[in-house]
Parts: C-alpha cells; sequence; structure tokens
C-alpha cells in the first residue's frame, strides 16, 4: 500500500513529522526494526507510522521513537502537545444520537433532505467568491516551529525570539512581504510584538525563516496565542483562505 501523500496530512502535522524524520537522520538514520529493539515497548510497524501515517500517534509512541534516536523528550512532548492542540480544534463535533421512534425518522428524513437541497442551491453559485491569492501560482507551507514550541511556559516580564519556517511552493518570488498580527490593536494583557514583521525575498521552492521578537505581559498567569498572516507592501492580505500561523505561550510566575 503506497504511503498517505504529504497533502493528505494538516500542515501541523506534517511539520511534526518532518522533525522527526530530520531528528532520525541526524541519529544515523536507524531502520524502525533497530529502533524497536531499542525500545522494546512498541513494534517496528508502529514506529513507522509516527511518521508516515495520516494520524497523530499517541505520546507514549512518540517517545518511544524519540528515545531511539535520543532525542530530547521534554522538547518533543512539548511539540507533540502543539499539535494535538491544534488537530483537536479542528475536528468536527460528534453528530446527536438518533431518534428512536421509527414515526419520527419518515418525516425527519424528508426535511433533512429538503434541507440539504436548499443548502446545495445556495451555495453552488458562492463557490465563484472563495478567496484566492491575488498573484496566479503564488503558494505557501509551513514548516514548523523553530524554536518555542507551542505551549512553552515562559516568565512575565521576559522577551523572547520565536522564529517560524515558511517554504514558497509557488511560482510566484516573495518580495516585499510581511507577517502581519490579526488582532490589531492588541489587547491589555497579553504579549507585544511589532504589528508587522519582514519576510526576507524568497525563491519559489526554496524556505525562509521568520523572526519575531515577543515581550511578555508583566503579571502572570496569562496565555498568548497571536495570529498572523503575510500580508504585501500595500498591507493586502496574499492568502486569504489559508490558515494563519502563530505562537502560542502560557505565562506563568
Amino acid at each position: 500500500m503506497p504511503e498517505p501523500r504529504t497533502e493528505d496530512r494538516a500542515p501541523e502535522l506534517e511539520a511534526f513529522m518532518d522533525g522527526l524524520r530530520k531528528l532520525r537522520a541526524r541519529a544515523g538514520e536507524p531502520s524502525f526494526r533497530k529502533m524497536a529493539a531499542k525500545s522494546g515497548a512498541v513494534s517496528h510497524a508502529t514506529l513507522h507510522l509516527t511518521v508516515t501515517g495520516t494520524r497523530l500517534q499517541p505520546w507514549e509512541t512518540v517517545r518511544e521513537f524519540v528515545r531511539a534516536c535520543d532525542g530530547d523528550e521534554e522538547e518533543w512532548h512539548a511539540r507533540w502537545q502543539g499539535v494535538q492542540l491544534v488537530l483537536s480544534a479542528d475536528r468536527e463535533p460528534e453528530p446527536a444520537p438518533r431518534w428512536r421512534s421509527k414515526r419520527v425518522l419518515v418525516p425527519l428524513a424528508l426535511v433533512l433532505v429538503a434541507a440539504i437541497a436548499a443548502v446545495v442551491v445556495i451555495l453552488l453559485p458562492g463557490e465563484e467568491d472563495t478567496p484566492a491569492p491575488p498573484h496566479p501560482g503564488d503558494s505557501s507551507r509551513f514548516l514548523g516551529d523553530v524554536t518555542i514550541p507551542d505551549e512553552t511556559v515562559v516568565k512575565p516580564g521576559t522577551q523572547f525570539v520565536k522564529v517560524w519556517e515558511l517554504e514558497n511552493t509557488g511560482t510566484v518570488e516573495w518580495r516585499k512581504r510581511y507577517l502581519r498580527r490579526t488582532d490589531l490593536p492588541v489587547a491589555p494583557g497579553t504579549c507585544r510584538t511589532p504589528d508587522r514583521i519582514p519576510v526576507n525575498d524568497t525563491a519559489p521552492g526554496d524556505r525562509v525563516q521568520v523572526t519575531v521578537t515577543v515581550n511578555t505581559p508583566p503579571n502572570a498567569p496569562a496565555d498568548c496565542k497571536v495570529f498572523w498572516k503575510m500580508v504585501d507592501e500595500q498591507d493586502r492580505e496574499l492568502f486569504p483562505a489559508s490558515r494563519p500561523i502563530y505562537f502560542s505561550v502560557l505565562v506563568r510566575a
């Protein structure tokens, strides 16, 4: 069976798996059988799924992968928690329990069919209204957090530097671009940052690291989750249909 394609995974999950692959490469690319033997707790097939599957594996499995590659368990646990949080937020709510009365089922089914038909009629003309990048062929991909994994605990009244890595996956060269904070004006009691941060010029197929200096609020506890979107010199949003990137830290005394 062929392995899932990269586009079949959420960007956050793919970035996490890519980091695990790099960790394994730095460890000398041990076979999954050797890693399973070193672990003694999981099979080689399960370890293989950790970097090839379409779902985030349980922390217990990821921990054995990290241990087998002599990685930093604390760092990877923080990264795993951040990915789990993002993926959990994207899940659809569970369906409500089914009606038991057979007399209600048939009328209810008819109502649902009519409602679905009405939704289709309303939505189909709107497909053309899906926001598209201003530049045809423009595309980007979030690769991962270089510093400060999500849910990192930081002290109040301190400063840290957050770095993300992005890839220009389109055919348009990125020139004079920025990441703009989306929650402007900034509310009191949250992390302070510049409103916009520059993105270095990036050719198609190249990667770029984007850096922002963050000042935490003076009082704790506080949770800082700040979202960013890419814009041009005129502050025009360049990927309106894409999810923003963000950092998330826990300010604790």
